[in-house]
């Protein structure tokens, strides 16, 4: 492949105002950060501020049966503990949702559990000390008794018979189903060598810097609440606190100055935090959380949780005839607020065989509620499993009729021009 270089004094395509391709971009606020003098939640002391810790479920699923925090109320520096039953009286429960993902279902998700918890590390109480320390050490003293209930966690038995339904008022533990059918598969692959193959992703997350942080300030003289928080959407929270606080939005002001890290991680509204608002308003002062290395792993959403059976035809010359796959995803026992946890499975659909020429694709993506932490879209939503089938495929397909992967994919790839 030859370059020939644009005549001196005009401009490439590389030169538009809004390429960084190949050049050095100096960050605008490296000094300031460099210097010290960056402004964290973290950071944030506001007078009469509290610090709240969330007792967390050690099971998957239970039944919360009683929780005696008698002895942990009477310790040194503890100002509350609230259960969820007591703060579902400050902010309304919500549903992950979106009309234009038709059949999209999930149940109403509390800011802390009431009656049952769903996944290990789902919060079940609140310890709001004056210092975080005091805090954890209330925790330690709070007793819970559980029932514990049968846990959903495959994925591929979740509809079956013997698997209990997570939320018995959905009827199933199938949250989201999306087909799509192009061309004539059947007849595409009849005609075509064959490949299928299993392609399995595990769970994992963005880990940050900076944990997810916040403090909420309600002024009860002025019925407006301050929320500092570390968020790439500032302007959601503010219409979700109110929405949910019974506030107007003009009584909710957002601040987000810093933020140590995100990679989409920090675009959804996570119970906890929607806990910390609610606190604030119950007992009229500035609330503190920050959560530790060990709550980020437990409630950070997880993504790719996939399980995609491929299928691909080819003829000897190389032509790629179909595309087939079926994909599965766990997703959590709530799809997650408010983007919902069906656009990862739906992104799937949407890109499987996205640079190829193949007028036959058919595909199927279904979204089931498990009894693990909750699942959602961050950083390039379901490309790297659309994109590890593909090119996984193509390259089992070359292999099959002994071309090489290149010039299968030469052959294949749908023109600059078309």
């Amino acid at each position: 492949m030859t370059v020939t270089p644009p005549p001196a004094g005009t401009l490439s395509v590389l030169d538009r105002p809004n390429s960084y391709i190949g050049k050095t971009v100096p960050r605008p606020n490296l000094d300031r950060l460099l210097q010290g003098r960056g402004q964290y939640v973290s950071d944030l002391e506001l007078p009469r501020m509290a610090h709240v810790v969330f007792l967390r479920s050690p099971y998957a699923h239970a039944k919360i049966v009683a929780i005696d925090a008698d002895v942990a109320k009477r310790m040194s520096g503890v100002i509350s503990i609230v259960t969820g039953r007591e703060l579902e009286a400050v902010i309304t429960p919500w549903v992950g949702v979106l009309s234009h993902l038709k059949g999209l279902k999930s149940a109403p998700q509390h800011a802390i559990a009431v009656d049952r918890a769903c996944w290990q590390g789902e919060a079940v109480a609140a310890i709001v000390a004056t210092s975080r320390a005091a805090a954890e050490d209330a925790m330690e003293h709070i007793s819970v008794d559980y029932e514990e209930l049968e846990a959903v966690t495959d994925m591929r038995t979740a509809l079956d018979p013997a698997t209990p339904v997570i939320h018995p008022s959905l009827g199933d533990n199938l949250a989201f189903e999306r087909t799509l059918n192009a061309g004539d598969v059947d007849h595409a692959l009849f005609g075509s060598e064959v490949v299928e193959a299993d392609f399995v992703f595990g769970r994992h997350t963005g880990v940050t810097l900076e944990p997810r942080a916040v403090v909420a300030d309600w002024n009860a003289a002025e019925a407006r609440l301050t929320i500092y928080q570390g968020t790439q959407a500032p302007h959601m929270v503010q219409n979700i606190a109110a929405l949910h606080l019974g506030l107007r939005e003009a009584q909710v002001r957002v601040i987000c100055k810093d933020v140590g890290g995100s990679f989409g991680i920090k675009v959804h509204i996570y119970a906890d935090e929607m806990a910390t608002y609610a606190l604030s308003k119950l007992l009229r002062r500035p609330i503190k959380f920050v959560a530790d290395r060990v709550e980020s792993f437990n409630t950070d959403i997880h993504a790719r949780d996939h399980r995609c059976r491929g299928r691909i035809g080819v003829r000897p010359d190389g032509t790629i005839t179909a595309f087939e796959i079926d994909d599965l995803t766990g997703i959590g026992p709530y799809s997650m607020y408010p983007r919902t946890s069906a656009i990862e499975a739906n992104q799937v659909v949407n890109l499987v065989g996205g640079p190829y020429v193949t007028p036959n694709y058919r595909a199927r993506a279904r979204v089931f509620f498990q009894n693990k932490n909750v699942m959602c879209q961050y950083r390039a939503v379901g490309h790297p499993i659309a994109c590890s089938v593909t090119e996984g495929l193509v390259d089992l397909a070359a292999a099959k009729i002994g071309m090489d992967p290149v010039e299968i994919r030469r052959r294949n790839l749908i023109a600059d021009d078309a």
